[in-house]
């Protein structure tokens, strides 16, 4: 892709709360963010710079920092420095949009769950989407939260799904649906083939669980069914659960089912993209029975490592794989003869799911993304 010249180029200050880490979701969407933009391959733009804080462990602290601190120097630097577009980089840091911002502001959303909770019934069972019961402090946040994204003056979707949340709860904003990237070829074993990760177990098959312990995971689903198969099947495969826990207490209960059901389960934890494109490049499959993604982002990065993928079939992770990969949500039945079927599978690399991931590609996000931001400053959008 052109590269244009910095004196033709619109600045764009990239903004965040704290720093989480790249090894979690936020976090490494923000830092291949910003280096897709340093890339130069956003054509028209160019990052000016990128405010964020240090994470700490300090609740007094932490809410000055929020709430006090760093919105005040997001304003102060969109108003006296040579800025021609604020970007916030997820829904959360919302709250960072100054009143009566003299720049355009986008805010790329990846999901709305906890700022409009609500709950799913799947074959009898609720399923919590989002927060249900947040505390005081949270509430106040979340108002926040909300006004921050009524000022936007765009919201940047990672799915067509999350798209038509947010023109649900923000009808007078300008929504685009603009799927995230992934950079492909290093997660494609073909091209950039890693080593058999110490932590897999070559005597049997490795499957992978990517993600948090939310209820719409719907992890305990997933073990129960996985327990109800035979003790011969049960023998035959491991799954490696890897993703930051939400809380010890959440790990423990995880831990604690699978044992019940005579689950083998290795928890893994957070990793880094090295160690975690070596996984999926060596599992037999993701296993990924989600109720409600915002995207689904570990279907992709399966799919272009080349891996068997079995999700449910609901948004907006659905989107990603063609119908024979989707399993109904509500039975499981289906759920566990797929993956019955999948342990009498050899480990292949899946050239299908290669091929199908080539959509998400770093390049098509940088034009997608160039073009919504142009039309802000074409006045078509504004």
């Amino acid at each position: 892709m052109g590269k244009t010249s910095s004196q033709s180029m619109h600045r764009v200050l990239v903004a965040r709360g704290g720093a989480l880490s790249a090894k979690s979701g936020l976090g490494g969407t923000h830092t291949r963010f910003l280096d897709l933009l340093k890339s130069g391959n956003v054509e028209g733009f160019h990052c000016a710079g990128s405010l964020e804080y240090a994470l700490t462990s300090n609740p007094l602290k932490k809410g000055f920092l929020r709430w006090f601190s760093h919105p005040k120097k997001v304003r102060k630097a969109i108003s006296q420095q040579k800025i021609d577009l604020l970007h916030i980089t997820d829904q959360e840091q919302a709250h960072l949009i100054p009143q009566n911002a003299n720049i355009p502001v986008s805010v790329y959303v990846h999901d709305l769950f906890h700022i409009f909770p609500t709950t799913m019934n799947i074959d009898g069972e609720v399923i919590e989407i989002g927060d249900q019961n947040p505390g005081f402090l949270r509430k106040r946040d979340l108002r926040n939260l909300r006004t921050g994204l009524s000022r936007a003056n765009l919201l940047l979707c990672n799915s067509e799904s999350t798209k038509t949340q947010v023109e649900q709860n923000f009808p007078n904003i300008p929504a685009i649906a603009l799927p995230f990237s992934i950079d492909i070829q290093r997660y494609n074993p073909q091209i950039n083939a890693l080593p058999f990760p110490d932590w897999f177990d070559k005597s049997c098959q490795n499957m992978l669980l990517v993600g948090s312990e939310e209820p719409r995971k719907r992890i305990p689903f997933l073990i129960r069914t996985l327990g109800s198969l035979s003790d011969e099947e049960k023998s035959k495969f491991i799954i490696h659960k890897i993703g930051f826990e939400s809380s010890p207490k959440s790990r423990e209960k995880v831990e604690q089912l699978a044992r019940e059901h005579a689950v083998q389960l290795n928890w893994i934890g957070g990793v880094d993209e090295h160690d975690l494109i070596a996984s999926y490049q060596h599992a037999n499959a993701l296993l990924f029975p989600s109720a409600a993604e915002g995207f689904g982002l570990p279907v992709v990065e399966a799919m272009a490592a080349g891996t068997m993928v079995l999700a449910s079939d609901l948004p907006a992770h659905n989107m990603h794989l063609r119908e024979e990969f989707l399993v109904s949500a509500e039975n499981p039945d289906a759920w566990k003869e797929a993956i019955s079927r999948q342990l009498s599978e050899p480990r292949d690399v899946s050239e299908l799911m290669i091929k199908d991931a080539q959509r998400y590609s770093d390049d098509y996000f940088c034009k997608q993304l160039s073009e919504a931001w142009k039309q802000l400053f074409e006045n078509k959008i504004r």
